[in-house]
């Protein structure tokens, strides 16, 4: 009779095409070494574009869905979708698991998010109550827990230029929290008569207690703490999906398949329309920018 014993060999990763925008912003930047990171499925990517090579990374069970880097810019955390789901912080360049984080939500981790330091991350859920957590990602501690909002949570960001600020956003609402040891408290955006009551779909910062959000009708939104100061109208001919915040200003990019490129008082430099480009197509939506100096990068979906 024949050997029935498995075979010894076995299948390894070899390239990942495509990249992952469907119901996802703010997903690619660049690493330290200058090398694109972002997720296709439930694999995480680390492209070397001038070598043409990838490196994976494999320690999530379910579709990764948000995706972070670390001020360093060579750690990476990424959160994923299930009924159990968790975060993994890990190293963009040996692709191994520094830090699991579990037990904080519940469907998915619709976003994440490190603090000015890289100590402390920020992320929100996908469940009814779209639950906020603030963890010491080292130890894999909650250092902080609340609910978010009634309806989607979108995008949720450490203000950079402000101790303990975190600023949540999404369905009709924008929420400025702040930390004091294991509490986060709340302010609603308002809105006043400087704009309308509309979905927000991304945020950067400025110094002196300055937000920038991408509005659901095109405009950028700019608050001055919790209230609504003004309005840039007509930024995006649509939704803007993504923000950015560079040494060298901010980047915006949205659903007319556009990114611009802003300075650091938010005047208009440059816009450049990705759908005239030689691999641009009508119905490009741009869903991540990211510009560091000389080099830029946009990734794009379809449809939205």
């Amino acid at each position: 009779m024949g050997d029935k014993t498995a075979p010894g060999s076995s299948l390894r990763l070899d390239w990942v095409y495509g990249y992952r925008g469907h119901a996802c912003r703010n997903n690619l930047y660049y690493t330290a070494s200058k090398e694109i990171v972002y997720f296709v499925a439930g694999v995480g990517v680390v492209h070397n574009t001038r070598e043409h090579s990838q490196r994976f990374f494999l320690g999530h069970d379910d579709d990764i869905i948000s995706l972070a880097l670390h001020p360093e810019r060579s750690l990476v955390a990424t959160g994923q979708i299930g009924k159990a789901p968790y975060i993994c912080v890990w190293d963009s360049y040996n692709v191994q698991t520094v830090s699991i984080l579990k037990d904080g939500h519940s469907n998915g981790v619709a976003s994440v998010a490190f603090d000015r330091e890289g100590k402390r991350l920020v992320s929100v859920g996908l469940d009814n109550h779209h639950i906020i957590n603030v963890w010491d990602w080292k130890k894999g501690k909650i250092l902080a827990t609340v609910r978010g909002h009634n309806d989607r949570v979108f995008d949720i960001q450490f203000n950079p230029y402000k101790e303990n600020a975190i600023v949540s956003c999404g369905v009709k609402h924008i929420k400025f929290w702040s930390l004091c040891g294991n509490a986060l408290t709340a302010k609603k955006g308002v809105f006043g008569k400087v704009g309308e009551l509309q979905t927000i779909l991304c945020v950067a910062f400025a110094p002196d207690d300055i937000t920038f959000s991408g509005t659901l009708n095109g405009d950028v939104y700019v608050w001055k703490g919790n209230n609504l100061q003004r309005s840039i109208q007509g930024a995006h001919a649509g939704s803007i999906y993504t923000m950015d915040l560079s040494e060298d200003g901010y980047t915006t990019g949205g659903k007319d398949g556009c990114v611009r490129l802003w300075d650091q008082d938010f005047k208009s430099i440059t816009k450049i329309n990705l759908t005239e480009s030689s691999d641009g197509y009508q119905g490009l939506s741009v869903r991540s920018v990211c510009w560091r100096g000389e080099i830029g990068r946009a990734s794009c979906r379809e449809r939205v």
